[in-house]
């Protein structure tokens, strides 16, 4: 059984404002689980995006705007956002502190179909 220390796992700057480190995944021995930490500084906004799977994305701090299909709604920690296979979503921190997510796809290759 592998226990994944999250401090040594290296944060990557992903987009303007964003960045990210896994937390588990096929490296880490996982067969259909990829489970990643998102930090959202203010200002920063994902692109319009689809997976084949179910995409669960826990707050755990801050507050994130999300846009699933043509529903908009803001949620804040001790929230999750689930974006179904298939419905184009994007998330959005237009507040002025950071929001640390828990991305969860149960698959160990995300795939992702940007659509903007």
């Amino acid at each position: 059984m592998p226990i994944i220390d999250h401090s040594t796992q290296p944060r990557v700057e992903t987009a303007d404002f964003t960045s990210e480190r896994t937390l588990v995944t096929r490296e880490h021995g996982a067969i259909s689980l990829t489970i990643r930490e998102v930090v959202m500084e203010p200002g920063a906004s994902s692109r319009l995006c689809a997976h084949p799977t179910d995409t669960a994305i826990m707050v755990q701090d801050g507050s994130i705007q999300m846009v699933v299909g043509e529903e908009v709604q803001t949620v804040r920690s001790g929230y999750t956002l689930l974006a179904p296979p298939g419905v184009p979503y994007k998330l959005i921190n237009n507040t002025w502190v950071a929001a640390r997510l828990l991305v969860i796809s149960p698959i160990a290759e995300v795939q992702t179909e940007f659509l903007e």
